[in-house]
């Protein structure tokens, strides 16, 4: 197997990770919603994150269900490569549902929460989503055009080549560290980006802070 066909199917396995916490991430939200949270709440923000959320759920899910294997048997059983246009479109998909969720998420912490279950699936499901897509954004920036990595952003921890998996590690480790980013930018726009990736994390641990305290009040 190539290096470059071999690249691919580990892009599409992150994908497809991205898929189920993003569906993992809808599916709490549209639970909720159907305990009648929205009816109790004429608030139009919740409104329209659950709109946003049934929206953009189903139609992922239905198109998971034939696109996504097809993509798998295309990288496993053929030697013909996934048309790069393919992984851009449902990576750019979930760096933007990350982005959406992240203000809608904000705006929900001034609402009364409508169960354990959300303020939970908000800490467990949206962190690791939040960092999966900022670890697939970085990479493909960094390595657009297929040029050599580390010429826009930088990663301290890695001592050898810097590969894939190295952008999704300092992803998650940026969150273990307590909000301290492994990234570097090396350009302009590496920089930029690095800022508000920092930004974003910041933000996210406090969100998650304030819901675990949350979740804390509602099971005492």
């Amino acid at each position: 197997m190539s290096t470059k066909k071999l690249g691919q199917i580990k892009e599409l396995l992150a994908l497809t990770l991205l898929g189920a916490l993003s569906s993992a991430s809808g599916y709490l939200l549209l639970e909720d919603a159907s305990q009648g949270f929205i009816a109790k709440h004429g608030n139009p923000i919740i409104h329209a994150y659950y709109n946003f959320a049934n929206v953009s759920h189903h139609p992922l899910n239905a198109l998971a269900i034939f696109l996504v294997p097809a993509l798998w048997l295309l990288a496993l059983l053929t030697s013909h490569r996934i048309p790069r246009i393919v992984l851009d479109f449902f990576g750019g998909f979930f760096v933007f549902r990350m982005v959406i969720g992240l203000i809608f998420v904000n705006a929900l912490l001034f609402v009364p929460a409508a169960s354990p279950r959300l303020l939970l699936g908000q800490i467990l499901v949206f962190i690791p989503f939040f960092s999966m897509a900022w670890g697939w954004l970085l990479w493909r920036i960094d390595c657009w055009g297929n040029g050599p990595a580390g010429q826009t952003i930088t990663i301290a921890e890695a001592k050898e080549s810097i590969t894939s998996f190295d952008y999704y590690h300092a992803s998650i480790y940026s969150v273990v560290n307590q909000g301290k980013s492994s990234f570097a930018g090396v350009t302009r726009l590496g920089r930029s980006l690095c800022l508000l990736h920092n930004l974003m994390l910041i933000n996210l641990l406090g969100l998650a802070l304030a819901r675990a305290y949350g979740l804390l009040q509602k099971m005492l």
